[in-house]
């Protein structure tokens, strides 16, 4: 297949993490006729190692912080064009790109609030060096629209004006996917569980004894301390899961709950929606701009609209069902091969520019 544009994705396919997981589903989805993929894996990645047609893949082995050097050395050099969404070591790509003379993209996937605001600074060190990391690609993307102004106006983060949203493997999840009519089981799914603020989730599990609760995710024990410290007879933690039984376990949920205040575009609520599960999330990070209330879920301010909305959805006849039917079409907004049609673009027009 001649004259493809070579592609490379800066991030670990084999890793969970909201980075690696945009990469796999772009690794999975780009026209292959268009595009030759290169990537990176890690050799402990929770997700095995990978095959997929017409992907190739430098492995980072121990010690991970010498050979992932090499591998962005390899991926840079192999490219035509360099999508670059992780900010570790962001001086080296930006050293990269300016050698061999690639075009290159990033995308901002947070708000850039307080509570983010620590991780990076964690990986970046200031705030100075958070801007300078989302402004050495030829193009920086922005993945919503609110976020796109936030961090403008707060940290003077310039973004396109083409918003670039997340790539989620929708398909995965509309294999699994119905109208759910009442509220049986409620899933809180994510990894950073402080931030996100499980705690609340646990405080509407006593709420309503008589509906299971399950949490998904890694702890750090947090998650831990806190139900050591109580009985919660309808509250299940799962841990992390593999695909497969993930999906499993929300065919058995009807609704997803997000307690985090600060985020990004999570990619759990898209995730839930193909599989016909509506989201309460809070308003802090602008979900309002692709949820409806009520109609494919619900935008609460406080904990305690939290609990009236369970309460509505539940006494409410038809409410479930119309709210399922609605997530449905809200992950149709984001199906997998609607967004991977924009990245092609962006790639396409780099390339050509």
């Amino acid at each position: 297949m001649p004259n493809r544009i070579k592609v490379f994705l800066g991030a670990y396919l084999n890793q969970t993490n909201a980075q690696n997981l945009n990469c796999l589903s772009l690794a999975k989805y780009l026209d292959k006729s268009k595009f030759e993929i290169y990537a990176l894996e890690i050799n402990h990645g929770n997700l095995g190692r990978l095959s997929i047609d017409g992907v190739n893949t430098f492995n980072c082995i121990y010690p991970v912080k010498l050979t992932q050097w090499l591998g962005f050395f390899w991926g840079i050099h192999k490219s035509d064009v360099a999508y670059l969404p992780r900010g570790n070591n962001f001086k080296l790509q930006r050293l990269l790109v300016k050698i061999y003379k690639r075009k290159s993209f990033k995308t901002v996937e947070n708000v850039i609030d307080a509570e983010s605001l620590k991780t990076a600074l964690s990986v970046l060190g200031t705030v100075q060096r958070a801007r300078e990391n989302y402004s050495f690609t030829t193009k920086t993307f922005s993945i919503t629209s609110f976020m796109r102004r936030y961090n403008r106006e707060r940290h003077g983060i310039i973004s396109e004006d083409l918003i670039l949203p997340p790539v989620i493997d929708t398909a995965l999840f509309n294999e699994i996917g119905f109208v759910r009519k009442s509220i049986n089981r409620i899933v809180f799914l994510g990894n950073d569980m402080k931030r996100k603020r499980v705690n609340d989730f646990v405080h509407l599990s006593k709420l309503y004894p008589s509906i299971k609760f399950l949490i998904i995710g890694k702890d750090r024990g947090y998650l831990e301390n806190i139900l050591s410290s109580g009985s919660y007879n309808n509250l299940t933690y799962l841990g992390m899961l593999t695909h497969s039984i993930l999906l499993e376990k929300l065919k058995e949920c009807d609704l997803h709950i997000l307690t985090s205040k600060s985020e990004g575009f999570p990619k759990g609520i898209i995730e839930c929606a193909a599989a016909g599960i509506p989201s309460l999330v809070f308003n802090d990070y602008g979900a309002e701009e692709w949820i409806q209330n009520w109609e494919n879920g619900v935008v609460c301010e406080t904990l305690e609209d939290m609990e009236q909305a369970i309460k509505k959805l539940i006494e409410t006849p038809g409410l479930m069902s119309q709210c399922s039917k609605g997530a449905i079409e809200l992950s149709e907004q984001y199906g997998v091969k609607k967004v991977v049609s924009l990245y092609e673009k962006v790639i396409e027009d780099l390339y050509a520019s």
